[in-house]
């Protein structure tokens, strides 16, 4: 593992941090490039995803420090960052709840400028999950398979590489969407479509995840949540699709035209 990539006599480069940085630069590049072919303001969006970083991130450390180490919940010990210590499912419940704000504000809409974010996101999770490998932290279970790999925290033998597991999982998305664009009926599909797909994939990740305790019926707080959220796609993607207004293409009714009679 190589958490510190290299160090200076001011300061380290921490792998988790780098990643993470260029796993969010990676999906800022993708989802402007989608808003730009959307017609969208992307000026607007990239203010907004600016200030999403800063809550996403907050988001995504309280999460993790309310499940893992609630005596972590102050500010010195919050802010630790190049520790590790960030649970995807945080950034996104706080990022929604801001974008839903920023974007009543701003007058835009709201699933159009999802389905570009949507399209973004896997690529940049694919990064970032790299993060996590390089650090050694969100490893699997032991097992004696080909590629199992060994992990200093985790201590001897073999276990998952379920880094890599959610890494592969998430380029598979990012192409799957990719193919999903040309089909695209209604303005959220997109979105929904990532979503509900990485909350199955996280969902058998969690098995051989080590690090994650269960919490009720045998399920750890990312399967419930990745329950809930798979729920609410497809619980909003049917409310879309009964939704003329969020048709990507509007449906065309024949007119019949009658013959003028003189």
């Amino acid at each position: 593992m190589y958490p510190i990539l290299f160090s200076t006599p001011w300061f380290n480069v921490y792998s988790y941090g780098l990643l993470i940085a260029l796993g969010y630069t990676l999906g800022t590049v993708l989802i402007l490039r989608e808003a730009r072919r959307e017609g969208l303001n992307t000026e607007a969006i990239f203010d907004m995803l600016l200030l999403q970083l800063v809550i996403g991130i907050c988001g995504s450390r309280l999460l993790f420090v309310l499940e893992y180490t609630p005596e972590k919940l102050n500010f010195k010990d919050f802010f630790a960052f190049e520790q590790g210590g960030l649970t995807f499912y945080g950034a996104v419940i706080s990022s929604l709840i801001f974008d839903l704000l920023y974007l009543k504000f701003r007058k835009m809409p709201f699933w159009k400028v999802m389905d570009c974010i949507g399209f973004g996101l896997p690529a940049g999770i694919a990064v970032a999950r790299l993060g996590c490998l390089l650090n050694g932290c969100c490893y699997g279970t032991s097992c004696d398979y080909p590629w199992a790999m060994t992990f200093p925290e985790a201590g001897p033998g073999g276990h998952h590489p379920a880094q890599l597991y959610e890494s592969l999982g998430a380029l598979l998305i990012f192409f799957l969407l990719g193919k999903l664009r040309a089909y695209r009926r209604n303005y959220g599909d997109i979105f929904l479509a990532g979503m509900a797909s990485y909350s199955v994939i996280r969902f058998f990740i969690e098995f051989v995840r080590a690090e994650n305790p269960a919490v009720l019926a045998g399920l750890t707080m990312a399967q419930l949540i990745g329950i809930l959220a798979l729920t609410a796609s497809i619980i909003a993607w049917k409310k879309i699709s009964a939704s003329k207004a969020m048709r990507v293409m509007p449906n065309l009714n024949a007119v019949e035209i009658s013959p003028n009679h003189d």
